[in-house]
């Protein structure tokens, strides 16, 4: 996958205030997890675009472009400055979205799955200094540590969280 640069989409608009509870269940998730991508949110939230829409006019998230990757970032977090950045804060919204279809969540940097156990999420490179669930970003060799899982973060766009873990 090739992008050039991120551009961000900053909205003027001054403060808003949220009166649909479909649109704060969407802010809450996007502020979960720092960001998310537009196919992430679609996953989870059927009226996603008109969602963002009145979330971005109230002022509250924004959307960071890389190709043709869109990302909505919570409004108080700045925005990635590089591309490598932006395909992380991707990966870590779609591992996201996988955990809340499936029934878990992402929490404070953990993944919770729905049988109540909990990972650390490490994306990878670089390698993790423990146990964890690791989001592989690039296909290299990296050593996990025995008790982990695995995943490659494309997978996640197109299947589920059982689908793409695999344990070390």
């Amino acid at each position: 996958m090739v992008i050039g640069r991120v551009i961000v989409d900053y909205t003027r608009a001054g403060p808003g205030m949220v009166t649909s509870r479909h649109a704060l269940a969407l802010l809450e998730f996007i502020e979960s997890c720092g960001g998310a991508p537009e196919g992430a949110l679609a996953l989870l939230f059927r009226q996603s675009r008109l969602l963002t829409g009145k979330l971005r006019g109230a002022g509250m998230i924004y959307r960071v472009r890389a190709g043709k990757m869109a990302l909505w970032l919570p409004a108080h977090i700045p925005p990635p400055s590089n591309v490598e950045l932006f395909l992380r804060r991707a990966a870590v919204g779609w591992l996201a979205a996988r955990l809340k279809e499936s029934g878990g969540r992402y929490e404070k940097g953990n993944a919770v799955f729905p049988n109540g156990a909990v990972f650390p999420v490490e994306l990878v490179p670089p390698a993790p200094p423990g146990p964890c669930l690791a989001v592989v970003m690039k296909p290299e060799k990296v050593f996990l540590q025995k008790g982990s899982v695995w995943l490659l973060w494309e997978d996640l766009r197109d299947k589920s969280i059982r689908e793409c873990l695999k344990s070390v």
